[in-house]
């Protein structure tokens, strides 16, 4: 594999689309397109506009907008100026906002106009964005900042689900090695892919994938502002999109949506699930039952990958060709190194075939959380990140995922991890979506409880269900008992929060 040359930031990956594919389209939204020249004036406008109203570089602008053509020229324009984008979910309410805008202390704040009168209460400038209307931020070009690899880009905040959230404060090298990385795991075309941007921009995963990655190979960003099903379905047939990152309930969900038989529907009723080349699951497991009809449908191929916010995001991801294995998150990234710790000793390696927390290392991996240098400090081992989560490296090299550290589940003195129990569930067809966690029980252990979303049309069968897990685990993690539940506490990508499903299945059964 050639080697990784790293050195352009992510202001060098717009600069060189621009210089090679001027009239390429770079964004693609509610029928609309602007081509790369159009993006760049945009961007420089809007950084002088940006300029004007103080911004300097190093300072922090908060950015809360849904995928769209601003958004895109808002980040860009505030990396010109050498500033810091601070991504917030748009939707978030003003409990849910206040304390991080207090953190991170921008002074500046472009936000979706739903929200900006919510954001104007605690920021001193706030720029009100229409999704129908350009940024209005026009303002005379400026020189753009020199920004080195060491600079901060980005400050994303982690979910908050075990503590307090933290800022992820992630360099333009970060970011940069990240796209780069990715770039060799696939034969990207310059100037000819169209990647469907239906991830949010404020999530590390749809940021990297859809977008900076989109930029540093000139391609069409098809924006979408929301992942409904009906606009996924419909970019997919009409704009047919090379590269489609994703999470495992878009990929199950288009299909169901996207009838095969042309004459049992409508005209306008989307049958065709376009071409899509490369499809990159994450965020959640991806049940095996999901590659091959998609695989059968597009042509193209499904694979797994996996990474974490500190990691720009991703660290594996499993090669996109006959190589790859279903149900692992695949192997290391170029120039990244993961190795399997000891829980008990992290200074120690588990031998092959033994779970152990994931440790990381690469020029993809943070440095630090913004202010906290405790939660910096307990995040790192020797200098290797600790991601949290637990795994397993196969003899060739692969990797697999079986849960969190504290969502372990202990049971009559044995370790049950809930990823393994929950890929033999959902290998079941009754089976849509399933949480495994821990109920406690007065000696201090805990039965295994599976709480499962049923496909349509399908009774809880409890036997049927652990007769199945019988033939595929060990018998002290085939779960005691069964919930059968309407939907799992999930974020905004799908990603289960199992620490909610388990308070949410409690809080049932404390009722009862």
């Amino acid at each position: 594999m050639a080697e990784i040359h790293y050195g352009a930031t992510l202001t060098d990956f717009l600069k060189a689309a621009v210089a090679k594919f001027p009239q390429r389209p770079a964004t693609y939204f509610a029928g609309h397109t602007l081509t790369y020249s159009e993006l760049d004036a945009q961007v420089a406008a809007a950084a002088g506009a940006l300029r004007e109203k103080g911004v300097r570089p190093a300072d922090r602008v908060a950015l809360l907008l849904p995928n769209c053509p601003q958004h895109v020229v808002a980040f860009f324009a505030i990396l010109r100026l050498g500033a810091v984008v601070v991504e917030h979910n748009p939707r978030y309410t003003a409990h849910e906002l206040a304390p991080l805008l207090a953190h991170h202390g921008a002074r500046v704040a472009i936000a979706w106009e739903d929200i900006a009168p919510t954001v104007s209460a605690q920021v001193a400038t706030t720029i009100s964005v229409s999704l129908t209307q350009p940024l209005p931020l026009s303002g005379a070009p400026v020189e753009p900042h020199p920004a080195t690899l060491a600079d901060a880009a980005l400050i994303l905040y982690t979910s908050g689900t075990t503590a307090r959230p933290k800022g992820v404060v992630l360099t333009h090298g970060n970011l940069a090695a990240n796209c780069l990385q990715l770039e060799t795991q696939a034969p990207l075309r310059p100037g000819q892919e169209r990647f469907l941007a239906a991830l949010p921009m404020f999530h590390s995963y749809g940021l990297t994938m859809s977008v900076l990655l989109a930029v540093r190979c000139a391609a069409e960003i098809i924006l979408l502002a929301a992942p409904h099903t009906d606009a996924v379905t419909d970019a997919l047939a009409t704009r047919r999109p090379t590269w489609m990152p994703g999470v495992p309930t878009i990929y199950e969900r288009a299909m169901a949506a996207t009838p095969t038989d042309a004459a049992a529907v409508g005209a306008d009723v989307p049958t065709d699930l376009g071409g899509v080349r490369y499809s990159i699951s994450g965020a959640a497991s991806l049940p095996s039952r999901i590659i091959e009809p998609w695989e059968k449908r597009t042509g193209g191929m499904l694979v797994e990958g996996y990474g974490l916010t500190e990691t720009s995001p991703v660290l594996t991801i499993n090669p996109l060709d006959d190589t790859r294995r279903a149900g692992t998150i695949g192997l290391p990234l170029p120039d990244t190194q993961l190795r399997i710790g000891d829980p008990a000793d992290l200074s120690r390696t588990q031998p092959d075939g033994v779970a152990g927390e994931i440790l990381a290392r690469g020029p993809q991996v943070f440095g630090g959380y913004l202010a906290d240098a405790p939660a910096t400090a307990a995040a790192f081992h020797e200098g290797w990140f600790r991601t949290g989560d637990m795994g397993v490296r196969e003899p060739d090299g692969h990797i697999r995922l079986v849960g969190r550290i504290k969502e372990i589940i202990i049971t009559g003195g044995f370790n049950v991890y809930p990823g393994e129990v929950e890929e033999a569930l959902t290998s079941h067809p009754d089976i849509s979506q399933a949480a495994v966690v821990g109920i406690p029980r007065s000696d201090g252990s805990e039965d295994v409880a599976a709480c499962v979303v049923l496909a349509p049309g399908v009774r809880l069968d409890e036997y049927a269900l652990r007769e199945h897990c019988r033939g595929l685990l060990a018998r002290y993690k085939v779960p005691q008992r069964f919930f059968a539940m309407d939907k799992l506490a999930g974020d905004q990508l799908g990603k289960l929060r199992r620490r909610d499903v388990q308070r949410d299945l409690l809080t049932l059964l404390n009722q009862g």
